[in-house]
């Protein structure tokens, strides 16, 4: 398994979370909407209006987080800051979330605050789903979620509100046990994930190795193809004048009185005709002087 990089694996931790926010944003919206419906005659207005406009706040800071990550270049983010800002802002929200549950069990009937720990139940198992790629913001946002109400109703020391206690704080047990696996699963994938992306990229750079190597193995066979067709033009020139040269050679018998040459077939032909049909050279008759003194002794054709 490649080992990823630190920096890498935390952005990419972030960016997962932050993708995860845009679920989580509108959820706590809608929720906390129908609580001030439901609890709108069990709880006084000024503090259900005061807890839902910090509810807003919270939200709108988170929403502002994310945003900013969002509009910030990947290469410059220093992923430690950010998931600082994504815990502590989380980490409000589930506390918001644990002072209605507080107070549900103070102020409210036995049935509403059962319907406050569903409503719990339900944001702690959606916190599962969307902040486990992160144990300690999930924690921010359980513990506060789930613990004090915990606590109260151990402290009210009525048989059916400790009950509820002790199924709240298993009921965290089991969505942190989940949480840790789920986390697991997360990060293991996330390694995959770089893997298959350092293996996609790596056959990328092999493919343009084999595709440069192909061109120029391509320009090789086209500059052979050239070298190999210069190199028949030059062989037919050379044949052909190979074949327009005519050499004498070995010995040619030759008649010691009439100079007459004898050839292949053993006929004898006079010098003139057998070196013209053997060679390229032909004649252009003269006398030379000796002969011109014999033939033509009265003549002087050689002297000055």
């Amino acid at each position: 398994m490649i080992n990823l990089p630190e920096s890498k694996f935390e952005k990419k931790r972030l960016t997962t979370l932050s993708r995860l926010n845009n679920v989580a944003l509108p959820g706590n919206l809608m929720v906390a909407v129908c609580v001030v419906v439901l609890f709108r005659r069990q709880i006084q207005p000024l503090l259900l209006t005061s807890w839902f406009f910090a509810m807003i706040f919270v939200l709108l800071t988170r929403l502002f987080i994310h945003r900013q990550y969002n509009s910030q270049k990947k290469a410059t983010i220093l992923p430690q800051i950010w998931f600082l800002r994504f815990g502590i802002s989380t980490s409000a929200n589930g506390i918001l979330w644990g002072i209605l549950g507080v107070y549900a069990n103070n102020n409210a009937s036995l049935i509403y605050l059962s319907i406050t720990l569903i409503i719990l139940a339900g944001l702690l198992a959606a916190s599962v789903a969307i902040d486990s790629v992160s144990i300690p913001i999930f924690c921010g946002f359980a513990m506060p979620l789930l613990i004090p109400v915990s606590i109260s109703l151990f402290m009210s020391g009525e048989f059916e509100r400790i009950v509820l206690g002790i199924l709240t704080l298993g009921y965290l047990g089991v969505m942190t046990q989940s949480t840790i696996q789920l986390n697991k699963v997360i990060l293991t994938s996330l390694v995959y994930r770089y893997e298959k992306l350092q293996l996609l990229d790596d056959l990328q750079k092999e493919k343009s190795q084999v595709m440069g190597l192909n061109e120029q193995l391509a320009l090789d066979i086209e500059q052979r193809k050239q070298t190999e067709k210069e190199k028949e033009r030059l062989i037919r020139q050379l044949q052909k004048v190979l074949n327009e040269v005519k050499t004498l050679s070995g010995l040619i018998p030759i008649c010691a009185q009439c100079k007459k040459i004898r050839d292949d077939k053993g006929y004898w032909n006079q010098i003139e005709s057998y070196i013209h049909e053997h060679s390229d050279a032909d004649f252009s008759h003269g006398i030379c002087p000796d002969c011109a003194k014999k033939l033509y002794p009265d003549m002087n054709l050689y002297d000055d």
